[in-house]
């Protein structure tokens, strides 16, 4: 780095033989997550920018945060937090530009949002793809002993060209996997670092024919992992069956899984299959599996040592090729340990494990799951967006229901919103706040109590609407009472 003053020095920039390097690098990656991972990091390590924002158009042609990677204080920027004409410039005449310090530039008043939120220096490149440009790199600094120099448009214009052909790149190849993959190819949405991560695993498990055990939370999209399974594998025009065991009384569940013949039981007047016979060829999906009673968790185990079961009331053993899958978000091992869980049936099961990621740790999925979630919700012909406040509290709430409980507020907003977008005061999030500050100082597990019994409150111990403005179960909610020791009537 070399020093302009004793107070102000030249950001560290990269040299040609670095540009080639990063762009070799980047042309390399696939998933358009590592994609944005990779250009952000450049620009905060090699670049020095405080903040560094990847800003693509939406299907509207509006300018909007992709990625961004932010090392300051106070809060990420949005595309509003960037001067009008320092954006267009890039964005509609295709020129990259450098203002070296904002205070100092003719284009910046003393009133521009730049200047208020106390930017020093600022820099931004087009990315000019094959049709057009779909969109910028953006980069700053609040700090004035890090200014980016004129000298540095060459490299950065390079380094956007080499950004926009792999965001190309990653754009189809991620269209052909989906198409390859047919219908379960738009079921789970995420760019984050921890979702490519999962749809790897997801690849690798869809390959086999073993069972597999997908672990997670609720509300994180178990069933649609796997349904992604079934859809990649060569299972995929076969059927596809799913069965929430937490629903099941004890009583129908062999008869759920295996069927029945006439006459087994009251009630039973005709032959019935059950799912396995249903799912012939195909994959069972058997969701909440810690809650199999136990006399039934031998039965399962046999299926899945031999491939054979029998119906109730019936004298034959069948046999039947199913994969299964099977979730919770409970902790098998310890269900195992306390007595609850067959310990053969758990390794029998725990063969190919996929961990499912709590929405609050991959935060940067958000807007993503946001513009899904208003596609699937929003009537025909209604385009409503979202204001950056809005976004700005989606992004800073811990999501105890995880994608359930964003997508139910989603839906609700919709339905609230006066204007042609969606407004914080839209979002029924009013303890998100709250809970960011009281998690600072205690564990997840105590945050996520103080909030769930927060929400009861305000219900009025009513535990199904609890359970609907949470966007989770009812079932996981009287599993987290019974767990904490709030089993008081409901009201």
């Amino acid at each position: 780095m070399t020093s302009s003053s004793s107070d102000t020095s030249s950001s560290g920039f990269l040299t040609s033989d670095d540009v080639l390097s990063v762009g070799r690098k980047l042309l390399e990656l696939r998933p358009l997550g590592e994609v944005f991972e990779a250009v952000l990091e450049t620009c905060a390590s090699v670049m020095l920018a405080e903040t560094a924002m990847i800003l693509l158009r939406n299907e509207a042609g509006e300018l909007e945060v992709a990625a961004q990677k932010y090392t300051g204080q106070g809060e990420p920027r949005g595309v509003n937090d960037i001067a009008t004409s320092f954006l267009s410039k890039a964005v509609e005449k295709g020129e990259a530009d450098i203002a070296e310090s904002t205070v100092e530039d003719p284009r910046f008043s003393g009133t521009s949002s730049m200047i208020l939120k106390g930017i020093q220096s600022a820099a931004i490149a087009p990315l000019a793809g094959r049709e057009g440009i779909i969109g910028a790199i953006y980069l700053d600094s609040r700090s004035n002993r890090t200014r980016f120099q004129k000298s540095n448009l060459g490299p950065l214009t390079t380094l956007a060209t080499f950004s926009t052909l792999a965001i190309e790149n990653a754009r189809r190849y991620e269209s052909a996997r989906k198409s390859s993959r047919g219908a379960g190819a738009t079921l789970l949405v995420g760019s984050s670092p921890t979702m490519q991560e999962m749809f790897a695993l997801i690849e690798r498990v869809a390959a086999s024919n073993l069972p597999a055990l997908i672990l997670g939370e609720s509300g994180t999209g178990k069933e649609l992992v796997a349904r992604e399974v079934h859809a990649q594998s060569s299972r995929a025009e076969k059927p596809f069956m799913a069965l929430y065991c937490g629903n099941v009384s004890p009583q129908l569940f062999e008869s759920e899984l295996f069927g029945h013949k006439r006459g087994s039981f009251t009630g039973a007047t005709a032959d019935k299959p059950g799912l396995v016979e249903a799912a012939a060829g195909g994959t069972l999906f058997l969701d909440e599996v810690a809650d199999i009673p136990a006399d039934l968790q031998t039965k399962l185990l046999r299926f899945l040592q031999e491939g054979e079961f029998r119906a109730v009331g019936d004298t034959r053993t069948h046999k039947a090729n199913v994969r299964i899958i099977t979730a919770t978000n409970r902790d098998l091992q310890k269900e195992v340990k306390d007595g609850r869980f067959r310990e053969d049936l758990f390794y029998r099961l725990f063969i190919l494990p996929i961990k499912v990621p709590p929405l609050r740790e991959r935060l940067s999925d958000v807007p993503f799951l946001v513009r899904h979630f208003l596609e699937k919700h929003q009537p025909p012909k209604h385009s409503l967006g979202v204001s950056p406040e809005a976004l700005r509290r989606l992004m800073a709430y811990n999501w105890p229901g995880n994608v359930r409980e964003l997508e139910n507020s989603v839906a609700r907003a919709l339905v609230v919103a006066l204007g042609d977008r969606i407004e914080a005061g839209d979002l029924f999030l009013s303890e998100a706040a709250d809970l960011e500050v009281d998690a600072q100082d205690l564990s997840w597990k105590v945050a996520e109590r103080n909030h769930i019994l927060r929400v009861l409150s305000q219900v009025g111990g009513n535990r199904s609407r609890a359970a609907e403005v949470l966007g989770i179960s009812r079932r996981y909610l009287h599993y987290r009472l019974k767990e904490w020791g709030e089993t008081k009537d409901e009201g």
